[in-house]
């Protein structure tokens, strides 16, 4: 099965501080960040592998990162009457 790495970088979903001793990030959905994810993936046939999402944070900015693997495309096995 073909695979390859991924890392999305969630555009607006930055820490800002709280206090001086607590960062936060505002408000998102995670599943729409997948289905975005999935959206750009589905192009050269692939999908992320759910159970591989990592969400990080680098320097105050979140990524999502995982492993995204290659569609299969359905097979069907036909009888033939006679």
């Amino acid at each position: 099965m073909e695979s390859k790495l991924f890392s999305y970088k969630a555009e607006g979903i930055v820490l800002e501080p709280l206090n001086d001793q607590l960062k936060v990030s505002p408000v998102f959905d995670r599943k729409e960040l997948i289905e975005k994810i999935k959206e750009m993936l589905k192009i050269d046939g692939f999908k992320p592998d759910e159970h591989s999402l990592q969400f990080k944070i680098e320097e105050g900015q979140l990524f999502v990162q995982g492993l995204a693997v290659k569609q299969q495309e359905n097979r069907s096995i036909g009888f033939m009457n006679r």
